[in-house]
């Protein structure tokens, strides 16, 4: 038996239909390495007893622990408690008492509907041992077989991980393994693995890159003293291109400068219909900056709300720098800001030409009396499309206020 190891099993036939993303898994696979363990696989399934079964066969006793997400709920195509018990030739038994602890919680009116469900939610194979769903109706439950400790949990996300924790709780958390992100905007990856190719060739067990649209994560792996020398020195390569430590997205490094700086932003958006606005919203205390984005997707919009010129679209264009940079700046006239930025573009998959194809996208950004355009021929489908533009604005603008900080910090030294 692998010493510390792990196979996680996610169940469900939406997650092989693609009808829905698997994510308890790789959530839980970085927060059990960090406790030491080596994550051996990560195994997606559909609702399938047999390929279970296999599946519990081929790892029970060689490695220290099996978490099982998913199918543990009430309907026909939930059958993960069934399959344990085949798997272990064990009854399955009510555990009524637990899940009345559970039933104990919803109000009078939701009960009945769990009764009904009683027969199936509390059942778990003979000898195992129930674990409380804190936030659901469906029963965890563990047992352990050929040493190796196997937990069966709901697939809700939040019910999982509030379950997981418990068991994560109960590890020793190693000491020798740590992580470290940094997150490098506007760089391709394949020109930042160039740029870091020493670090790269002389560490490459310790250093991974998570591409995203306009952001790769550079994730750094090893014990604390590795990983905190090649953070400093990752880190002062790309000084100028690495979000600040803690700061998780651009999102929040623009909401934390701006209010540093006192300054408030807008957007105005035609081909992303309101991306940027939902994006920076996300992040608490996006109020104390971001006053508001203006949609304005039809030409009509564009010039009755951002006050565009008509003559502007007509000489040029929806699609062009000149049109960005009346909407950037009808943007911060409408809402009276110090600092905004625009996108206009064509996302597909109808509506190219020759001369502007499908993913031209034109920007703008406007910071108190500078101001900026520019053009991006940008790859994928529509929603690709979008979102990298998306981050190539939100990019412009933190750009823009770094160097309206280091403007005022250098005037405050002098």
């Amino acid at each position: 038996m692998i010493e510390k190891s792990a196979v996680l099993i996610a169940v469900g036939d939406e997650l092989i239909l693609g009808l829905k993303k698997e994510a308890n898994a790789y959530w839980l696979s970085r927060e059990l390495v960090l406790h030491g363990y080596d994550v051996v696989a990560l195994e997606v399934i559909g609702d399938d007893e047999e390929v279970l079964v296999d599946l519990l066969n081929r790892w029970a006793g060689k490695v220290t622990l099996i978490v099982i997400s998913g199918g543990l709920g009430p309907t026909h195509d939930d059958r993960t408690r069934e399959a344990l018990a085949k798997f272990l030739n064990l009854p399955l038994v009510r555990d009524d008492e637990a899940y009345d602890q559970i039933i104990a919680r919803y109000p009078l009116e939701s009960r009945e509907n769990l009764e009904r469900s009683r027969e199936k939610q509390a059942s778990m194979p003979k000898g195992a041992r129930p674990i409380n769903n804190p936030l659901g109706s469906a029963l965890g439950f563990a047992i352990t077989v050929k040493e190796t400790e196997i937990f069966a949990l709901p697939g809700v996300p939040e019910e999982f991980k509030a379950m997981a924790k418990h068991l994560l709780d109960s590890l020793e958390k190693e000491a020798l393994l740590h992580f470290a992100l940094c997150k490098v905007i506007g760089w391709p990856e394949v020109q930042l693995k160039d740029r870091i190719a020493d670090i790269v060739q002389r560490y490459p067990a310790n250093i991974m890159f998570l591409p995203e649209p306009n952001v790769v994560t550079v994730a750094i792996r090893g014990p604390e003293r590795l990983v905190s020398s090649l953070k400093i020195e990752i880190r002062g390569i790309l000084e100028n291109d690495v979000l600040p430590e803690g700061v998780d997205n651009l999102e929040e490094a623009i909401i934390n400068l701006a209010s540093k700086l006192d300054i408030n932003i807008a957007f105005a958006e035609s081909c992303t219909g309101g991306m940027v606005g939902e994006s920076i919203t996300k992040v608490p205390g996006a109020s104390s900056v971001f006053v508001g984005s203006a949609v304005c997707y039809s030409n009509q919009a564009k010039e009755t709300v951002l006050g565009v010129p008509k003559e502007v679209i007509e000489k040029n264009g929806a699609v062009s720098e000149e049109c960005a940079l009346a909407m950037a700046r009808g943007a911060a006239n409408l809402f009276e800001t110090d600092c905004s930025a625009s996108i206009t573009g064509i996302a597909g998959p109808s509506g190219g030409s020759l001369h502007k194809p499908v993913g031209t996208v034109c920007f703008a950004v406007t910071c108190l009396q500078n101001h900026r355009t520019w053009t991006r021929h940008l790859q994928g489908d529509r929603e690709m499309i979008r979102l990298w533009s998306n981050n190539i604005a939100l990019e412009a603008v933190w750009r823009e206020l770094k160097k309206l900080d280091g403007k005022r910090r250098s005037e405050g030294s002098n």
